[in-house]
């Protein structure tokens, strides 16, 4: 018998495969299952991770009592059935971001997991990611004075919703990578903590060249305004239809200016490294390259942290309750975008 505590993973699409060979590839660590509806998947990855067995029933991973801890890697709205079903059979469950696009669905995985005692968090991994920490510490020095306004794009070329999701008209920019921004945003702030937080949001959307041109029903982009309560203006900008053409199929910046300084982030066209065939791209180098065989970078650098983590017995950085509050600062923006004007924030924390 391999030793090792036995994680599963629900879910095998570009990012279950990942967290799958993360598990493979973490000392202590044992990748006992993998599952997906697509059959032929779960049997490639299980045999290219040497997985101890794969199915095509997440229900049958769950149902092994061996099996610790899984990851839930499902399309965004889809995650409430999964992620409860699991916590229902003891295991504790790292689920991609979103938690959920509902709020009802997010406080029942909240539930579910506070009533079996076991830890269900998401996968937020810009909280791993070197170039946000040095943010996050010239923020907390005080380097950078009294926070005043901070730009942030994180957006896609159309690849994503045309190509790589087959899911994406049951789904949105805003779910997909607004998410990632707005919990980078919480955490930078400390809004958990209180420190500061979101008072009031105000979004546009358009939905012209996905629904009209490509039949996906889907907004082609969000532009949020954040206010905050300390007199920080945040905009985000997420977006979908950027040209096929570019370097990088997404496009990550991040321009933070404060009362004493100002921190950029550059994290997709940095140039670190340049591939030039029949055109420029540029390969990755931060988020999940392999290196010797075994994937690094912070995207699985976070997967690997919940994995330690329940190895040791200890509690992740990033909870259910922060991905409850990512949730909700979305359903506001969509709120906002349907009214066509600013809404105020509640707290986003707040539990039943």
């Amino acid at each position: 018998m391999m030793s090792g505590t036995p994680f599963g993973v629900i879910g095998l699409g570009t990012w279950g495969s990942l967290h799958a060979r993360v598990y493979a590839t973490t000392p202590g660590v044992r990748l006992a299952a993998v599952a997906d509806l697509d059959a032929d998947r779960a049997r490639d990855v299980a045999a290219a991770t040497g997985a101890g067995r794969w199915t095509a029933s997440y229900r049958d991973l769950l149902a092994d009592p061996a099996i610790r801890a899984v990851s839930v890697v499902l399309p965004d709205f889809l995650h409430r059935d999964a992620v409860v079903a699991a916590c229902e059979a003891g295991k504790h469950v790292l689920v991609e971001k979103p938690l959920a696009t509902t709020e009802a669905d997010g406080l029942a995985m909240l539930a579910a997991a506070r009533a079996n005692g076991v830890r269900l968090c998401v996968d937020f991994h810009n909280r791993f990611n070197p170039l946000f920490w040095g943010l996050k510490e010239a923020l907390a020095s005080g380097e950078l004075g009294e926070p005043q306004h901070c730009y942030y794009r994180l957006s896609d070329t159309l690849f994503v919703p045309t190509q790589m999701l087959r899911w994406s008209g049951q789904s949105s920019v805003a779910w997909f990578l607004a998410s990632h921004c707005l919990d980078t945003l919480l955490w930078l702030m400390e809004s958990r903590t209180g420190r500061d937080c979101v008072e009031r949001v105000y979004c546009v959307t358009r939905s012209r060249v996905l629904a009209r041109e490509r039949g996906i029903p889907t907004p082609d982009f969000y532009l949020t305004t954040l206010e905050w309560r300390s007199g920080l203006v945040t905009q985000v900008e997420n977006s979908w239809i950027l040209p096929e053409g570019g370097p990088s199929v997404f496009d990550l910046q991040c321009d933070f200016v404060g009362s004493g300084g100002a921190y950029s982030v550059n994290g997709s066209h940095h140039g670190a490294a340049r591939r030039l065939t029949d055109r420029l791209t540029y390969p990755d180098v931060l988020v999940s390259p392999t290196v010797a065989g075994r994937p690094v970078g912070f995207g699985a650098e976070s997967i690997r942290h919940f994995a330690d983590c329940i190895r040791a017995g200890a509690s992740p950085c990033m909870d259910a309750v922060d991905g409850l509050a990512v949730t909700r600062l979305i359903l506001q923006m969509e709120e906002s975008a349907r009214r066509r004007q600013p809404v105020d924030v509640a707290d986003l924390y707040a539990l039943p």
